[in-house]
């Protein structure tokens, strides 16, 4: 478990009148959906927030009574509920971070002639948002708009697994290791992918999630903390080490006119 980083619940409510206990709210759910999958229980919820055990614990029954949180009889950890998984569906119809990148999918589709792909986390795996076609498209690549894959398996993915720490992917690994192993990924390969990707700034795949497909991705800063990940992928022949760079280049280029920032990676060990 790890404190939640820069989101402090006095800075949430900052200059705002009676602001406090929403931002408190707004914290706990949150800390809440960032340990969806093992839970989070009332004292380490307590630890992570800063909150004093009664208010953690009084949040917590207002989010459970309004189906936000669901409440594990078994563990007694805390999960997001039925509700939270409503709110997120319907937000996924229409991603905020789908219209900030679209213009500048579209420049790059077009300037580069090859697939964009938009990529965001969803708990242990990543889920393709959108799908833009240049004039020469990789007609082999198997991901839709839609689809879902293992963190760090294709370009855009892999960027995106490379800003998690490597405690928190060896975790994922673990969890899904079935799922990695059918997919030819190891951990120590899942952890030399990304360490490449680190060491180069962004991701480079080739035949990593379509056989014939090469493709380089960034990360992207969306809101705070959270993070996405946009890649350019075109057939093995296409992507020359030239071409490469000139996407690259593109790539960067695009989003920096559109105001969107490229996450740098920093120590993750």
């Amino acid at each position: 478990m790890t404190k939640m980083g820069g989101t402090n619940v006095h800075h949430m409510n900052s200059g705002i009148p009676g602001a406090q206990s929403p931002a408190r709210l707004v914290q706990v759910l949150q800390l809440v959906a960032d340990h969806h999958v093992p839970g989070v229980s009332i004292a380490e919820l307590t630890n992570l927030s800063g909150l004093d055990r009664s208010t953690a614990r009084r949040m917590l029954m207002v989010l459970a009574l309004t189906g936000f949180a669901a409440k594990d009889a078994g563990s007694g950890r805390y999960r997001l509920g039925v509700q939270a998984m409503h709110t997120g569906l319907a937000a996924m119809a229409k991603p905020p971070v789908f219209e900030a990148c679209q213009p500048a999918m579209k420049n790059i589709a077009r300037r580069t002639g090859d697939s964009v792909f938009l990529i965001i986390r969803v708990g242990d795996f990543a889920h393709c948002l959108h799908v833009q076609i240049g004039d020469k498209p990789l007609h082999a690549h198997s991901l839709m708009t839609g689809q879902i894959r293992l963190l760090g398996q294709g370009t855009a993915s892999l960027a995106l697994a490379a800003t998690l720490k490597d405690r928190e992917l060896a975790q994922i690994h673990e969890r899904r290791q079935l799922d990695y192993e059918a997919a030819g990924i190891s951990l120590q390969r899942l952890m030399d992918m990304v360490q490449q990707t680190r060491a180069l700034g962004h991701s480079v795949s080739n035949n990593l999630l379509t056989t014939g497909a090469s493709g380089i991705g960034v990360p992207i800063k969306v809101q705070s903390s959270h993070k996405a990940a946009i890649s350019v992928a075109a057939d093995a022949a296409r992507m020359t080490p030239r071409h490469q760079s000139m996407a690259l280049e593109i790539l960067k280029a695009e989003l920096e006119q559109s105001g969107i920032v490229v996450s740098k990676y920093g120590s993750l060990r």
